[in-house]
């Protein structure tokens, strides 16, 4: 399972305080102590974030604690993916970077943004296929909404409000407490899930701009989350799936599923194009492992867990099946 720093689950766990709620009862069941998280040792997975979420829901029901979660996550609570947004070149270009590289950021769901009838909207594709109860989903969303409001005004202006919200979600009361905390209109029970701001905003500069340490912060990104070379057809959308998904790395079921063709169509397409559901994996699997590796920032054992190995030694094998030479003689001429 993925781990991730432990920024957003310290963020709860320090708001939850705020509002009563003891940092022993949010990580009551997730193996991790408060002050393993305040030294940054710990490791989160979006598994044990949920479960400090389920924690707190619990023992709070006011509804200004998702919001004050998100916004106190500001981007650079977010390591290197952070740093990078705000030294983007533009305000577009890091709007680009921050879903390319999302898988970074301890996803909860999915960010995607497009122009729409002068506007430019932000959306979360997935937000209706992800296997979240109701109650979670709820404070998940309106965490999330939170944090982009933040992190567009940390990218763009400080001055950057929404002109509109639009929530998938049941009302929640009361009402005025949304519009005021976000600083814009806010309607709920709507198909889905948009933040709708001014065309112009992609025209802005972020504060911190510095074309050369985005460049340098990119490429540290990069060798994280790994590059999948441009395929086309349907071998490259399934490749880009993996690419941008955390590992444990979807089913043939779930990538049919979003892409909306059953399990049996989608191998039969597959093959017409030469290519398998499986051999796609492997190959995302392998650029991974070797930019992993070139990184050097994490041990064998690591990557093998971050790729969804059940065991090193599985790992190790494929590695050798796929390059000709063990992960340990691949980074010794790295």
């Amino acid at each position: 399972m993925t781990t991730y720093a432990p920024y957003k689950i310290f963020a709860l766990v320090q708001t939850a305080t705020e509002f009563g709620v003891s940092a022993e009862a949010v990580l009551s069941g997730t193996g991790l102590a408060a002050a393993a998280l305040a030294d940054g040792k710990a490791n989160c997975t979006v598994d044990r974030y949920l479960t400090a979420c389920a924690n707190v829901m619990r023992h709070c029901r006011d509804p200004r604690l998702p919001i004050h979660v998100g916004k106190s996550l500001h981007l650079s609570a977010y390591g290197l993916y952070g740093f990078a947004l705000m030294c983007s070149p533009t305000v577009r270009s890091g709007f680009e970077f921050a879903v390319k590289y999302h898988g970074l950021a301890t996803p909860i769901f999915e960010i995607a943004w497009e122009i729409s009838d002068g506007h430019f909207v932000w959306t979360f594709p997935d937000e209706k296929r992800v296997a979240y109860s109701r109650p979670q989903r709820t404070f998940l969303m309106i965490q999330q909404l939170a944090q982009h409001v933040t992190h567009v005004r940390d990218i763009a202006r400080e001055d950057r409000r929404p002109i509109h919200i639009k929530v998938a979600l049941d009302p929640i009361e009361p009402h005025a407490l949304f519009e005021q905390e976000f600083g814009c209109a806010v309607s709920f029970s709507a198909a889905r899930t948009e933040i709708t701001y001014e065309m112009s905003i992609l025209d802005d500069r972020p504060p911190l701009t510095n074309p050369v340490t985005h460049a340098m912060l990119r490429e540290s990104c990069e060798a994280l989350i790994g590059h999948v070379p441009e395929k086309s057809g349907l071998a490259g959308q399934v490749s880009r799936i993996f690419m941008e998904t955390a590992a444990p790395f979807p089913s043939m079921e779930v990538v049919a599923r979003r892409l909306a063709m059953t399990p049996r169509t989608l191998r039969r397409r597959l093959t017409e194009e030469g290519a398998s559901y499986s051999g796609l994996l492997d190959q995302v699997r392998n650029d991974l492992a070797r930019r992993y590796l070139a990184a050097n920032t994490f041990t064998v054992d690591d990557i093998a867990e971050l790729l969804g190995f059940s065991d090193t030694a599985n790992f190790r094998a494929s590695f050798k099946r796929w390059n000709g030479q063990t992960p340990v003689e691949f980074r010794s001429i790295c």
